[in-house]
């Protein structure tokens, strides 16, 4: 199932009734929860219709990245037959 990141950009504190909401979504899960932003393991459907038309709910599908090695490597040139 997708991960999504929620974010409520709204003023104040976020409604509990549409955190609710997505909590109660049928084979969900609330992997994170830092207060304004929740990650959320669910199908994309359900979790915009949980939240509805609200523009103050944010809903992004969670991205990531590979670390860079940071060790310098030599490059050898390429070997010449003789």
């Amino acid at each position: 199932m997708p991960r999504f990141v929620v974010r409520y950009r709204g003023p104040g504190e976020r409604p509990e009734q549409a955190v609710q909401r997505v909590r109660s979504i049928k084979d969900a899960s609330v992997l994170d929860d830092t207060g304004r932003m929740m990650l959320v393991d669910a199908p994309e459907h359900e979790l915009r219709s949980a939240l509805g038309s609200d523009a103050d709910w944010v809903i992004a599908p969670e991205v990531s990245y590979s670390v860079p090695d940071p060790r310098p490597r030599i490059l050898r040139p390429p070997s010449q037959a003789d």
